[in-house]
C-alpha cells in the first residue's frame, strides 16, 4: 500500500494557526459572497471539506439556523471543536481515504483542500459531487500561482519558482486552479461555472503578513531541498515590509455547479 503524503505545513503549529486565520481574513469575504449567490439559507444542509480554523463553518451555521445544519471535516479538527454552533457536526477524517454521505446536502463545498491532494483530487471530487442532493449544489476554490513566477521585483518571482518546483516535488499542486473548471465540468452534474479572483498585495498589509508566515514555515524544508538560496527568499521576504512595493501572487478560482433535480 502506497504511504499518504503528509501535509506540507506543522497543522499543530502556532504560526500556522496564525496564517489561517490571515488567510480566512483574506479569502472569506470571496467564498461567502459566492455561497450567497448560490442562495444559502435557513434550513440548508451543509457539508464543508477542509474546514481548517473554521471561519466559514460558523459562518455557514449561523446562515442555516437551527433548521439546517452543517457538517465540517478536517484532518485536524482543533480548532474546528472551538466553534460554538449547536447545529455542527465536525468529523476528524482523512478525505484521501474516508467516504462522505451520498446525496444528503444542499451545499457541499471545499477552499484551498485539493492542491494539497493533488492525487486524490479526481477521487475526492467524485465523493463531493455523490454527496449532493439532487438540485443542492457543489462550490469549490482552489488557488492557481502561475503569475508567481511572472511578478516583479525578480527576487519575488525566483523565490516562487524555487517554492513552485518544492511544492511539486512534495504532492502540492499549486496549479489546479485553472484546470478545476474542467475537472467539476467531468464530473457531469450539469453546466459548471467558475470565476477567477486576483489578490493585489501591498507590503505590510495583511496579505503581505500572510506570506511572510507562510515563508516563515517552509524556509528551511525549501532551502535544505536545494531549491532556493537564502539571500533569494530573504530578500523576497523583506520586500513584505516595504509599503512602496506592490506585486501579485495568486489567482483563486471558484467553480460552482448545481446538481440536475
Amino acid at each position: 500500500m502506497t504511504q499518504l503524503r503528509t501535509y506540507i505545513l506543522d497543522d499543530a503549529a502556532t504560526v500556522e494557526y496564525q496564517r489561517l486565520d490571515l488567510m480566512s481574513k483574506i479569502l472569506d469575504p470571496w467564498t461567502r459572497g459566492y455561497a450567497r449567490a448560490l442562495g444559502v439559507r435557513e434550513g440548508w444542509h451543509c457539508l464543508e471539506l477542509g474546514g481548517g480554523n473554521g471561519s466559514v463553518t460558523e459562518w455557514l451555521c449561523d446562515v442555516v439556523g437551527p433548521s439546517g445544519s452543517v457538517t465540517s471535516i478536517d484532518i485536524n479538527t482543533a480548532l474546528l471543536d472551538l466553534v460554538p454552533a449547536q447545529n455542527l457536526t465536525v468529523r476528524q477524517a482523512d478525505l484521501r481515504t474516508s467516504t462522505l454521505p451520498t446525496a444528503a446536502f444542499d451545499l457541499v463545498s471545499c477552499r484551498a483542500l485539493l492542491h494539497q491532494v493533488a492525487e486524490h483530487a479526481p477521487a475526492v471530487l467524485e465523493q463531493m459531487a455523490a454527496a449532493v442532493r439532487p438540485g443542492g449544489w457543489l462550490l469549490v476554490q482552489e488557488p492557481d500561482f502561475h503569475l508567481a513566477p511572472t511578478t516583479e521585483p525578480e527576487v519575488w518571482a525566483a523565490t516562487w519558482r524555487g517554492i513552485l518546483d518544492w511544492g511539486r516535488d512534495n504532492g502540492v499542486d499549486w496549479y489546479i486552479g485553472r484546470r478545476l473548471p474542467g475537472m467539476v465540468d467531468a464530473l457531469g452534474l450539469g453546466r459548471a461555472e467558475a470565476k477567477t479572483d486576483v489578490q493585489d498585495i501591498r507590503g505590510g498589509d495583511r496579505g503581505a503578513r500572510y506570506f511572510q508566515l507562510f515563508f516563515a514555515e517552509v524556509r528551511d524544508r525549501v532551502l535544505a531541498a536545494g531549491h532556493l538560496d537564502a539571500a533569494t527568499l530573504d530578500a523576497a521576504a523583506a520586500l513584505l515590509d516595504d509599503p512602496d512595493t506592490w506585486t501579485q501572487c495568486w489567482m483563486m478560482t471558484a467553480v460552482w455547479v448545481r446538481k440536475r433535480p
